[in-house]
């Protein structure tokens, strides 16, 4: 069915990451402030149009229909980008991570509304970790995939564990901070490892490689409390990437059995709002 619909840019961009605001639509910029988050609508104007692509140009993928992908091989070829403004100068906007090339046409500009366009909540289900996991490498090095991933979380593995020796040093900025020594623990032929009532460190099987808009928090699994012991952890902030520790304390006066690559910790993973600076500090790449 014909349409007299007319889509006409708005905009151009001309810089990475950099928005031209064409001087008859300059009014329509009353209100964006910098700082503030935007939907940015454009053309993939290098792009063909089809109906059926390979999902991010991998040949060895099935063909899929566009509408299913973000290709931007698609019949309107309207593309759109969550980005943050940064600066604004007169016409032109200047944000971040922008997902278009130069010489793209702008079509529209919305606000992002953490309300209305993150409608499931932020915390990834199994369905959004097991993508992250195909995509991104997320997590590797699992033990069983199928029996690790939960419906809001996953759980994470024990692959060695140690008693503290010695005392540790915290200060305020870490120039002066030192850990306790570990002294690795063997577990039986069997595979066991009986622990005494103390603190212990926990290592862990998998590797965790979180991008700029995802955090992770870790909580014990409900067994582990039930036998009396408890895992303690600290926030796995955006950017890390590593094999982590945790801390395991046994209560329980008669001691716990733990097994090799029993799961111990469920991590749940939570969306930010927006991209933030990734984690740089002395625990990225750990164990690797």
């Amino acid at each position: 069915m014909e349409s007299n619909i007319l889509i006409k840019p708005i905009g151009i961009v001309v810089d990475k990451d950099k928005i031209e605001v064409f001087e008859e639509y300059m009014l329509a910029m009353d209100g964006l402030s910098e700082d503030m988050l935007i939907w940015v609508l454009y053309v993939f104007h290098l792009g063909d149009e089809k109906l059926k692509v390979h999902p991010k140009g991998d040949p060895t993928k099935p063909l899929r229909g566009v509408f299913s992908t973000r290709s931007p091989d698609r019949v309107n070829r309207i593309a759109l980008s969550a980005v943050r403004i940064k600066k604004i100068e007169g016409n032109h906007i200047i944000v971040d991570d922008l997902d278009a090339f130069v010489g793209s046409p702008v079509i529209d500009i919305k606000p992002y509304s953490e309300f209305y366009d993150v409608p499931s909540g932020s915390v990834l289900n199994a369905k959004d970790i097991l993508k992250r996991i195909e995509n991104e490498r997320l997590i590797s090095d699992f033990v069983d995939l199928a029996l690790q991933i939960q419906p809001n979380g996953f759980d994470f593995t024990l692959r060695e564990i140690g008693r503290l020796k010695g005392a540790g040093r915290i200060d305020f900025d870490n120039t002066e901070r030192s850990l306790p020594e570990v002294e690795l623990l063997e577990f039986d032929e069997n595979g066991w490892l009986y622990l005494k009532p103390g603190i212990y460190r926990a290592y862990l099987n998998e590797i965790v490689r979180l991008s700029e808009d995802l955090m992770a928090i870790g909580r014990p699994r409900s067994t582990i409390l039930r036998a009396g012991a408890n895992i303690l952890t600290a926030v796995w902030d955006a950017g890390y990437v590593g094999r982590s520790e945790v801390g395991l304390v046994v209560y329980n006066p008669d001691g716990i059995w733990v097994k090799k690559n029993a799961r111990i910790l469920q991590l749940v993973f939570i969306k930010l709002t927006s991209k933030t600076k990734s984690y740089s500090g002395k625990y990225k790449g750990e164990n690797i």
